[in-house]
């Protein structure tokens, strides 16, 4: 990894809503399960519903990506765009993690992500739940530095724009959909990351096929194949 991919962190995270599930909620019908492979929850199952779309990463990817970024989570605010299982964000987590935003469309999966949290008794406070589109939810994310000051041990301190950036992004979208670029510049556009933001990025296509609709350049820090699927973590120069 990269040293200038290390960052400033002051243990702030977007102030915790209700998830968009309610806890309590009947329990969804799951068909499949994977597992969390490394930190605290370790062996822990998490389960996901067979809809369109959703596949999680397999176990090596996985491995692969958490060792690229292993000296990364401690602390971290991190974005779990097309969240599905749920078990990258659990997994970061699992490793450290200050806190994830999972973001999901599918209601019953995200019931799923939530019923995860309850078991692995994760606080409140540790992680929120929107269930939607993303592409109309980024825009909703903008930590304000009213609400990073607010969550601040000082609230009379300066907030830098690290407070109010996620230092890690999952996209790993429905491959079909097309949905790197926009997603990506969307999240520039609020300011929800900076240049020093991590974005782990799964596809079908080779990366430059990938983000052909980004408006800007990017750095690859690590990059793999495993089967038919490309795997990339890199940066974005802004």
């Amino acid at each position: 990894m990269a040293t200038n991919a290390k960052r400033r962190r002051q243990n702030q995270s977007p102030k915790s809503t209700v998830p968009s599930t309610n806890r309590g909620a009947s329990k969804s019908a799951a068909t499949g399960q994977v597992r969390i492979i490394g930190g605290q929850f370790r062996r822990q199952f998490v389960p996901f519903i067979e809809a369109e779309g959703l596949r999680p990463s397999p176990d090596r990817l996985r491995e692969t990506l958490f060792n690229w970024i292993q000296f990364e989570l401690h602390d971290a605010n991190v974005l779990d765009l097309c969240a599905g299982s749920g078990v990258l964000g659990f997994e970061a987590l699992s490793r450290g993690a200050h806190w994830v935003d999972f973001i999901e469309l599918q209601p019953s999966q995200a019931r799923l992500i939530e019923q995860t949290a309850q078991k692995l008794k994760l606080s409140s406070a540790s992680f929120r739940i929107s269930v939607g589109d993303a592409l109309n939810i980024i825009p909703t994310l903008n930590m304000s530095v009213s609400m990073a000051k607010e969550n601040s041990a000082d609230s009379s301190s300066e907030v830098n724009a690290d407070a109010l950036s996620y230092h890690l992004v999952y996209l790993d979208p429905p491959y079909d959909l097309d949905l790197w670029g926009p997603m990506l510049n969307l999240l520039i556009k609020h300011k929800l990351v900076n240049s020093e933001t991590l974005f782990y990025l799964e596809d079908k296509r080779e990366l430059s096929q990938t983000l052909q609709g980004l408006s800007y350049n990017y750095r690859i820090l690590k990059e793999t194949k495993v089967g038919q699927i490309f795997a990339n973590l890199i940066q974005i120069e802004l």
